[in-house]
């Protein structure tokens, strides 16, 4: 729990967060995503599923994340120009994905509401 508490507190250095864990999921948010959405020509339904459930999950993830990349960001050292246009750099690559993570989530969300809340609702 400790290396939540330093995670989301920002105690953790830069590099860390982005490189180690941020990049990563990013990347597995990004590729299971587009693989829900195109297939990636994988036509089985469990392989399907696990693919949309990891984004789901990572869609859950990354808003936190980028919230914990920030405030690393926002404690990184800012002695030269180019310290402070990593640390620009890092909020503004967390902004964007964070918020694309949302919206992902809303879709989920969407689809969700009518593919299993809305037809038992209309079933009555």
């Amino acid at each position: 729990m400790t290396f939540l508490k330093k995670l989301m507190s920002g105690q953790l250095a830069l590099w860390c967060t982005f490189w180690l864990i941020g990049a990563p999921l990013t990347f597995l948010w990004c590729v299971s995503g587009t693989c829900s959405v195109i297939g990636c020509g994988i036509r089985e339904s469990e392989i399907e599923g696990i693919l949309l459930a990891l984004f789901a999950l990572l869609s859950v993830i990354l808003p936190f994340l980028s919230i914990a990349i920030w405030r690393s960001a926002s404690k990184y050292p800012r002695q030269t120009w180019p310290q402070t246009l990593l640390a620009a750099g890092a909020k503004l690559c967390v902004t964007v994905f964070g918020l694309l993570a949302l919206v992902g989530l809303a879709v989920l969300l969407y689809i969700a509401y009518y593919m299993f809340i809305y037809p038992a609702l209309n079933t009555g």
